[in-house]
């Protein structure tokens, strides 16, 4: 009978007890052997995927971003008009973040402290603005599609900080909140006449 190797422990399974962990505990209170014992791996597995907490806590805001940005084309290219990108893309962005409240809290409250994290929230920002701009410009608003974008982006996250962070409101107020920021700034139809 052949013998049977044990199964490599993946960055994915790190993930996974480093998302668990860093919600129970805090970002700041998790060490590297706690992480290391939660993910079930030795010091030369872990380091084998990661040099870092940081570069954990980067790949999981990372991963966070990643799992919208390949779910956002397939949803938002459904849509037929602007307030139904709305309600689709509240849906999708809800529907995401809901079951991982404590990353989003940590990515927004708690990863300002690591460059790598930053970063990778810088990027991944930086391709949802541009994503919104694409499609601000398709519509033929008459505004500067960059701006417009980032001013959305922005007013977004701030509802997002007041559910994850603050805790002032629920999922369900989220999604309200949501729809009516995106709505305030975005005209529901185009204007006439406007150069594409």
């Amino acid at each position: 009978m052949p013998v049977r190797r044990a199964h490599k422990p993946s960055a994915d399974r790190i993930l996974e007890a480093a998302e668990a962990t860093f919600a129970k505990h805090g970002y700041a209170q998790v060490s590297l052997r706690q992480l290391m014992t939660a993910a079930g791996m030795s010091t030369t597995a872990f380091y084998a995927r990661f040099d870092s907490k940081e570069a954990v806590m980067a790949a999981l805001v990372s991963r966070l971003f990643a799992d919208l940005y390949a779910a956002a084309p397939a949803v938002l290219d459904r849509a037929r008009d602007v307030d139904t990108g709305i309600e689709v893309g509240v849906d999708l962005l809800c529907d995401l973040f809901g079951p991982r409240q404590a990353l989003v809290r940590m990515v927004l409250s708690e990863a300002g402290s690591v460059p790598a994290a930053v970063q990778a929230r810088r990027s991944a920002y930086g391709l949802l603005a541009g994503f919104l701009a694409a499609r601000i410009r398709h519509a033929r608003f008459g505004t500067d599609p960059e701006a417009v974008a980032w001013a959305l982006v922005g007013a977004l996250e701030i509802q997002i900080v007041r559910w994850a962070v603050w805790k002032e409101i629920d999922l369900p107020m989220l999604r309200t909140q949501l729809r009516a920021t995106a709505r305030a700034m975005l005209p529901t139809t185009p204007r006439t006449g406007d150069p594409s």
